[in-house]
């Protein structure tokens, strides 16, 4: 005998599925979300449900149909370009990998979703209530991983090292990683400082008031240096928008750094010391990983070692089946001098594209939620860029759903740039007929 409860999961289904073909962007943001924060392992009720194999097919689909119905128009700018080579040689990379099994198994596993949302992300987002909901999901999201982090360490569960917390330590995931769990939470913070000071009306701002002091907490009970110079420059970067002197922002940034340094109790973590030459444990194998990567990416200068595959070329050369600790070197050994050009590339554009829509933006005296997006991804970015000195972080979701959002914003200021200048509507000071449109090149 079926289930009285079918008929209404079946309802329930249909509903679902048409929500997600009138609005892909939807389940597109709730994938994304669900992959970057792992929702489901901050919070293990949600495993039973599958949500991200759930979201996965809904957004398949509801891409297909608007696809094929041509609902969602393709455009190129310079970064999806960069973007598109970048994934194409790292395809090919992988099958020269010096363990293409498991490049092949990363591709499959993580890389290859990647790549179709950065697509995905690029395209669908075209007004200003859809950049309104990117930021919100973004920011909720990662206050609810923050929650469950100061939760634990208040708790005194899972930490490592004695004292740095992190999320489902039973389990493998990048949330049991506290330096990872420190670089995703970046990406909140940027985004919660965007909706807090954005003046886009005071539902963000209570938002925002939530998100910033409580990923801040949890950065900080992770204790990660390599976060600390990501939070700087998350910081730094609104205090170049906001702080009209420069001597006041820079002593405001060092004694930021003093206090998260103090408040992370960095100096009395739970590390060794190696006598000879003077540094923590930490410090001295990150040394000897970067020293790797640089020879790896002597060996293979065109195609690097493949993806995911510098941990098991490290434990070839030095024993320690470890990754770079570096992005940049991370992206050099695995996929060579080719793939770091394009990868620089990429991020520098995005940043610019980021940068320019801002300027874009205050310069006409829009007041829209794309605006604070702009520039939070601006701030994200900067932070990415010097976090990753110290974290690996190549091909994991963050930078790329940064280069979909710039793209996304440039392409919203390039519409609305021609569609105003076609109006002859007037604009405070002239702003936007004195600026090219952003034609991603």
């Amino acid at each position: 005998m079926s289930s009285p409860l079918a008929p209404l999961t079946v309802a329930g289904g249909v509903v679902v599925l048409l929500i997600a073909i009138h609005r892909p962007l939807l389940v597109c943001i709730g994938f994304v979300a669900f992959s970057l924060f792992r929702l489901h392992e901050a919070f293990p009720f949600l495993m039973p449900l599958q949500p991200l194999l759930g979201l996965a097919a809904l957004t398949a689909v509801a891409l297909v149909y608007n696809a094929l119905a041509g609902r969602i128009e393709a455009v190129w700018p310079a970064e999806i370009r960069l973007f598109v080579a970048f994934f194409i040689l790292v395809t090919i990379g992988s099958v020269f990998a010096i363990s293409p099994a498991l490049s092949f198994e990363f591709w499959t596993g993580g890389f290859v979703k990647i790549g179709l949302m950065t697509l995905a992300l690029a395209w669908l987002p075209r007004t200003k209530d859809d950049f309104h909901l990117v930021a919100r999901v973004i920011a909720i999201s990662g206050l609810l991983v923050a929650a469950v982090a100061i939760s634990n360490k208040l708790n005194g569960t899972n930490l490592v090292e004695g004292t740095r917390v992190t999320i489902g330590l039973q389990m493998t995931s990048i949330l049991s990683d506290p330096n990872d769990l420190a670089f995703l939470l970046l990406t909140t913070l940027s985004f919660s400082i965007a909706l807090l000071t954005g003046r886009t009306g005071w539902t963000n701002r209570i938002i925002g008031a939530a998100c910033v002091p409580a990923v801040l907490l949890a950065i900080v009970y992770t204790q990660s240096r390599g976060a600390v110079l990501g939070v700087l420059t998350v910081f730094a970067a609104y205090g170049l928008l906001f702080v009209r002197s420069k001597t006041v922002l820079i002593v405001a940034c060092i004694i930021g750094a003093m206090a998260l340094y103090l408040a992370m109790g960095i100096s009395e973590r739970m590390s060794r010391v190696a006598p000879a030459e003077g540094f923590d444990a930490s410090a001295a194998d990150r040394l000897d990983f970067w020293i790797t990567a640089l020879k790896a990416a002597a060996l293979r200068p065109l195609t690097g070692v493949g993806l995911a595959n510098f941990s098991w070329f490290n434990y070839i050369q030095t024993g320690q089946d470890m990754t770079t600790h570096n992005t940049w070197l991370q992206v050099l050994a695995e996929t060579g001098i080719p793939g770091l050009a394009l990868f620089v590339l990429m991020v520098a554009r995005a940043f610019r594209t980021s940068l320019r829509a801002h300027r874009i933006l205050s310069a006409a005296e829009i007041r829209s939620p794309v605006q604070p997006v702009a520039y939070g991804l601006v701030a994200a970015i900067a932070g990415f860029c010097t976090a990753g000195l110290f974290l690996s972080q190549g091909f994991t979701w963050s930078i790329y759903i940064m280069v979909a959002l710039a793209a996304a914003v440039g392409r919203y200021v390039d519409e609305n740039t021609r569609m105003t200048v076609r109006t002859g509507a007037s604009h405070p000071r002239g702003a936007i007929h004195d600026m090219a449109p952003y034609r991603g090149n």
